[in-house]
């Protein structure tokens, strides 16, 4: 058996070309967040999200305990906390959060562009928490309290613990 005969996939997946600006958009947590590839499309492969956010935008600590959760920095800098140890993630720069490991990231730099891969479904978080971006500015870098109270409504569904706030000491 060839190791792609091993993965299974929902369904056949199509070609599509997304464009840079192109993809259902969110604001969230203080990054504009486009989804450009989703489970369904990929036939069940991943999910990929961009998001754009400029310093100060964090995740509070937190464990996916269903999903993986990949980084790669397009432009700037961000600061991956994982498993107790943070890094920076520079351009051109990939980190990795397996899941059941505690991890939180924060933006460094403005003007980053970084993706996030996760597995397919996953990206639907962001729809779900998020607030419809309707162009291309980004949103003050705290969350809302509505998307926090969203982000609460959802946390079981999406097998998700929050353990604390973002985990950076400067």
């Amino acid at each position: 058996m060839t190791r792609t005969d091993s993965v299974r996939k929902e369904r056949p997946a199509s070609p599509f070309v997304r464009g840079r600006d192109e993809g259902d958009r969110f604001n969230m947590f203080g990054g504009l967040t486009f989804i450009k590839a989703t489970g369904e499309e990929t036939g069940g492969a991943y999910g990929l999200i961009e998001q754009r956010a400029d310093a100060g935008m964090a995740t509070p600590l937190h464990v996916h305990h269903a999903e993986d959760e990949l980084w790669f920095v397009i432009d700037g800098r961000i600061s991956v906390h994982v498993d107790g140890e943070t890094v920076t993630v520079g351009s051109g720069d990939v980190a990795f959060g397996p899941r059941g490991v505690p991890h939180a990231f924060r933006v460094d730099e403005d003007g980053s562009r970084y993706l996030i891969v996760r597995n397919a479904g996953g990206e639907s978080f962001f729809e779900a928490v998020g607030d419809p971006a309707h162009d291309l500015t980004l949103p003050d870098p705290r969350p809302t309290e509505a998307q926090l109270e969203r982000l609460e409504g959802v946390l079981e569904t999406y097998e998700l613990d929050l353990l604390g706030p973002p985990p950076f000491d400067d």
